[in-house]
């Protein structure tokens, strides 16, 4: 049996009025209501440079994941970053904590 996950959404602090929708949008790569914001990116890359492992976690693609091929768009990196965890993942804590310093919203689906 697989390990159980859970995904947790990353995006600009204020940037939606209803988290929910803009998850379910997100899930299916529809973005383009997130304008790109480099803090994104910036998130993203501290986020791999803490914990290298999130690699095979993070989405979406980006030239950062050289390595492996692109399963869906390319262009959205910029705008969100979906991690789909294992739980008890050792830095589940951290993450609301870091992309705060990024001025970004941390959402978990399954918690609301």
């Amino acid at each position: 049996m697989p390990p159980v996950t859970y995904d947790l959404y990353f995006w600009p602090s204020g940037a939606a009025e209803d988290v929910v929708e803009l998850a379910d949008r997100l899930a299916e790569e529809e973005a383009d209501v997130l304008a790109p914001d480099p803090r994104v990116l910036a998130f993203r890359a501290d986020l791999l440079r803490r914990w290298p492992d999130l690699a095979d976690r993070i989405e979406p693609w980006h030239g950062d994941l050289e390595w492996r091929l692109p399963a869906g768009r390319t262009d959205l990196a910029e705008r969100y970053v979906l991690l789909t965890l294992p739980y008890g993942w050792h830095g589940t804590h951290d993450l609301p904590v870091l992309a705060a310093r990024y001025g970004l919203d941390c959402y978990d689906p399954q918690g609301g």
